[in-house]
């Protein structure tokens, strides 16, 4: 009467087969139970023996459960809190907010491992609806190119087992890791593709949640070999026999751990030798003569570019799309060695030596100044000197590109950029075009209106400069400003979603963008009196200027621009909700400070933003500080401390009371 539904197959292992007829037996007795007791008002044909079956087989599982611990009402205090904390962040997912969305669940994720960690069993059955929720939306942040923690393990930790240190045979840290680090780390060690993590000893014998993907001493069985031996996995490459046949060995000698801990994340096994940890990034210190950012890293985006940067299958696994990436190495080794120029693999690659291909391969050898650059950098410590380590090289050298670019120069690779982002967003839209002193304008909206947009544009500047005390004798944006006019709603909520991935508030006219290579406002032109030129105008302008002050929360500049706004357009309708919709978006907020991470709807967000920065501007001499330091380089949260005594969090908790007091 019970079957395991398991196909005749020698590949699936006792410990597998088993696993599945225990889940069998286990939902058995639920679902029959009820099913005869309703078919029993209507028929006797249900026997005393079969009930007497039904009845011994609950009773031998229910029997054989261990004792379970109660969850507790702190427990469960938190386990609420968590599942609303997960509501929220899908809603920002949902919102195209991806960055709150990812921060969200870093946090989410400790609170939940805190949680499972107990063990317990009736915890842990009910955190497996919070459990399902994390992993669908894991995956989702991943597909839009967020890096996220590793998801944790809802199941007790699996008995592994015992560690081998000085054990002969195949090896985990010189053979194993490495391999899986070089063939498998993008997506599963450093990424949670498809559910499945190993990013240390310890999640990898665990495996996903849909089950253990290694069975010690049953290779054959075990599904990671399965996935290989068919070819579907590794994607974009495959092991070599040697790889394969070691990782089977190691299986089927117990798949062991000889290393000094099984938490340890496997990249630190990825160089050679396997005991030595893989290269970490050094930092410049500033006194370097050649930069990563400005010299090394604009190589590698155009050189490089398709075979080892943003390539599906880089060749050899050498990927240096990003700098954390690239120091990782390939099947070769690291590509290089700090100080060690001369037996950096990347140097002798460059020049043709070592009897191997000469790089960049199908494409004009590098110049002996640019290879005198590589090995400089090298002999300097090889040090990263960009925004981030995981940021791609193509924007970093962008970046640095323009940081070190003149107002000219910024100027004309902005309005190259402009005219490709049109044409991303409006396809088949030719767009008229206008440069001014400041601003190139285009738009699809006729040469009259870019020409009343430009000049109102020129008007505008110096009075923005004005209220943020921006140098009078310097362009109000370095590079100049794109302004982007669309004739029609649609034509605006496309360019959102085709050139900045997403879906545009639909309460929003115009906004504005700053990444330091780019620096634009779009908008639609005001057809009826719902909003003016001058507020909107305004807007973009002040948003994109305080941004440009070494890159504050965007909570910082669009409460700015909106002041800027209010004071440039007092009767905009949109200024005059803006001042009546603080109670609505107050209603939205669980604490305060939610407006500054991403809590409440981007709308309701901003008209906070605006009543918070109007309260701080009324003490000009201290966000004047602000400005200034802003303007010299200064971090934001240093200086608003500096200022205000106190954080933005904590000085929005006494700016709440205010308001609430009427004072």
């Amino acid at each position: 009467m019970i079957s395991s539904n398991l196909p005749a197959n020698k590949s699936i292992c006792p410990q597998r087969r088993n696993a599945a007829i225990t889940f069998q037996v286990m939902s058995f007795p639920h679902a029959t139970i009820g099913r005869c007791h309703r078919n029993s008002r209507r028929s006797s044909e249900f026997s005393l023996a079969m009930w007497t079956c039904v009845i011994t087989i609950a009773m031998a599982f229910f029997t054989s459960l261990p004792a379970r611990a109660v969850i507790t009402p702190e427990q469960q205090q938190e386990l609420t809190a968590v599942s609303v904390a997960l509501n929220k962040v899908n809603t920002l997912f949902g919102r195209d907010q991806f960055a709150t969305s990812a921060e969200g669940i870093a946090e989410i994720q400790g609170r939940f491992e805190k949680l499972a960690a107990s063990g317990d069993a009736d915890l842990l059955k009910a955190l497996e609806d919070v459990h399902k929720k994390l992993i669908r939306t894991h995956a989702l942040l991943e597909l839009e190119g967020i890096e996220l923690p590793p998801l944790p393990e809802l199941k007790p930790a699996a008995a592994m087992p015992t560690p081998t240190p000085g054990g002969g045979g195949a090896s985990f840290v010189k053979d194993v890791a490495p391999m899986l680090v070089a063939k498998c780390g993008r997506c599963h060690v450093d990424g949670t593709r498809g559910e499945f993590n190993m990013v240390n000893y310890a999640t990898l014998m665990r495996g996903p949640a849909a089950g253990v993907v290694i069975f010690p001493n049953d290779a054959a069985g075990s599904r990671l070999v399965e996935v290989i031996e068919s070819g579907d996995m590794p994607r974009g490459g495959s092991l070599t026999p040697a790889e394969f046949s070691s990782l089977k060995k190691w299986i089927t000698e117990g798949a062991n751990f000889d290393g000094a801990n099984p938490q340890d994340n496997l990249n630190m096994y990825a160089a050679a030798g396997g005991n030595t940890p893989a290269p970490t990034v050094a930092v410049a210190t500033g006194n370097e003569s050649v930069s990563f950012a400005r010299d090394i890293a604009p190589v590698l985006a155009t050189a490089c570019f398709g075979c080892h940067v943003n390539a599906q299958n880089a060749r050899g696994n050498l990927n240096m799309t990003s700098f954390e990436r690239m120091i990782r190495g390939g099947d070769s080794g690291p590509p290089f060695v700090a100080r060690q120029p001369m037996n950096s693999l990347i140097v002798q690659r460059i020049k043709g030596e070592g009897g191997d291909p000469r790089m960049p391969m199908g494409r004009e050898p590098l110049s002996d100044e640019v290879i005198a650059k590589f090995e400089k950098w090298i002999a300097e410590g090889a040090a990263f000197d960009g925004p981030n380590a995981r940021m791609d090289v193509v924007q970093v050298a962008a970046l640095a590109k323009a940081q070190n670019s003149t107002h000219e120069q910024l100027s004309a690779d902005r309005m190259e950029l402009a005219l490709t982002n049109w044409n991303l967003g409006m396809a088949g839209s030719k767009a008229d075009q206008l440069e001014t002193k400041n601003f190139f304008v285009l738009g699809n909206v006729g040469p009259a209106t870019l020409e009343e947009y430009g000049t109102k544009a020129e008007e505008l500047a110096p009075k923005v400069a004005i209220i943020f005390g921006a140098p009078p004798n310097e362009p109000l944006i370095k590079g100049r400003m794109s302004l982007f006019l669309f004739k029609q709603r649609y034509d605006y909520s496309e360019f959102g979603q085709m050139v900045e991935k997403r879906e545009l508030p639909k309460e929003w006219r115009g906004h504005w963008n700053f990444s330091i290579v780019d620096a634009y406002g779009a908008f639609i032109p005001p057809n009826d009196a719902s909003y003016t030129l001058d507020g909107l105008v305004a807007q973009q302008l002040a948003g994109t200027y305080i941004a440009s002050l070494n890159n504050p929360p965007r909570w910082f500049s669009e409460g700015c621009a909106r002041v800027a706004a209010a004071r440039l357009a007092a009767k905009d309708p949109r200024v005059v909700a803006w001042k009546s919709g603080l109670r609505e978006a107050a209603a939205k907020m669980t604490k305060p400070s939610d407006f500054m991470t991403g809590k409440i709807p981007p709308e309701d967000a901003d008209v906070a933003s605006y009543a918070f920065i109007t309260g701080l501007m009324k003490d000009s001499k201290r966000f004047g500080a602000i400005l200034d330091g802003l303007r010299a380089g200064e971090d934001f949260n240093t200086l608003f401390v500096s200022s205000y005594g106190a954080g933005p969090e904590k000085v929005a908790e006494i700016w709440a009371r205010t308001v609430a007091g009427g004072r």
